[in-house]
């Protein structure tokens, strides 16, 4: 059985490996954090599995009914608990993807098969993440597109907010449509672990057992009350987004303009690079995700703030 390996973790150095927004979260945790402190006698008690207050607020922000919202701690814990549905299902996997629904595959002894990536959505019990990692291209429905009953599309929309469009409309009774999303990229919390799912009553009924199966208390109060603040804060997390997309550009267009950039809807780039550019950086201390296709070697490179860019920038004169 094949594990996932995930970035290298870095004490010493910059890292731009695993996708993290660079951006430090909505200051709103701060106070958030005192309140905390004076009702510190209830961490005694387990928390609400149910995450009741969290579910109001997503609703709310996603216009949905709290029937059709799983909570989830991280959104790899929900995509191992979908999983749990397909046992019995041949799923479709893009090559070029996020390598864990492989190693799921594998640890459920799931049948899949690898495609092509493509622009336009035209498979049934697929998974991906839309926008991809770690390509960071979109995938778009067709306007003639049914969702098939008993078939499941399932979209990994961890990224999603960095490009303000999701597929939860699309969601009914009808179709097995599952939609995940996570707290960790956009909002900055990878470290509190919150994810959720949004689907059909029936499919959120099942992955409820599952959970509670396994462990009823998956997110615990604090990372509860946190993410609640990280959605009230819309303005500054707007405002984080639109300066990550006007540094990619800088990137793009001044920095890197001399490398192959794949077009990314994501806060990373994706760019083919000589195997000597990552140890040079690597050296200096900064950290990329190194990738492989088609015997040519790319790096992931998460969109770092100005005073790492202008380092990057410097650092890439002297490799030259």
């Amino acid at each position: 059985m094949k594990e996932y390996l995930p970035g290298v973790r870095i004490n010493n150095g910059f890292k731009l490996n695993t996708n993290e927004n660079i951006y430090n979260c909505s200051t709103n945790l701060y106070f958030l954090i005192n309140i905390i402190k004076n009702h510190f006698d209830r961490i005694k008690y387990y928390p609400d599995s149910e995450n009741f207050f969290l579910k109001k607020i997503i609703s709310k922000k996603f216009n949905i009914k709290n029937k059709n919202l799983f909570i989830c701690n991280g959104s790899d814990e929900g995509l191992f608990f979908i999983f749990l549905l397909l046992k019995k299902k041949i799923l479709k996997i893009y090559n070029f993807t996020y390598p864990f629904y492989k190693v799921y595959c594998d640890f459920n002894k799931i049948l899949y098969k690898k495609i092509k990536i493509k622009k336009k959505l035209l498979f049934s019990n697929i998974i991906f993440p839309n926008p991809n990692s770690p390509t960071g291209n979109i995938f778009l429905f067709k306007k003639n597109n049914k969702l098939i009953n008993n078939k499941f599309i399932i979209i990994d929309e961890a990224y999603s907010d960095f490009y303000q469009n999701n597929y939860i409309k699309f969601i009914n009774k009808k179709n097995n449509l599952i939609v995940i999303k996570t707290f960790s990229k956009y909002y900055s919390i990878a470290n509190l672990r919150v994810g959720f799912i949004i689907s059909n009553e029936f499919i959120i009924n099942k992955l409820n057992k599952i959970k509670h199966c396994f462990n009823s208390y998956t997110v615990n109060s604090i990372s509860s009350y946190l993410s609640i603040e990280c959605i009230k804060d819309f303005n500054y997390y707007y405002f984080i987004s639109q300066k990550i997309n006007f540094l990619k550009i800088i990137f793009k267009n001044t920095i890197l303009k001399n490398f192959i950039i794949l077009k990314s809807f994501c806060n990373f780039l994706l760019i083919k690079i000589n195997i000597d550019f990552f140890f040079f950086f690597k050296k200096k201390k900064i950290f990329f995700r190194i990738f492989y296709l088609k015997n040519e070697i790319f790096i992931r490179l998460t969109i770092p703030n100005f005073k790492i860019l202008k380092l990057i920038y410097f650092f890439l004169k002297k490799w030259n």
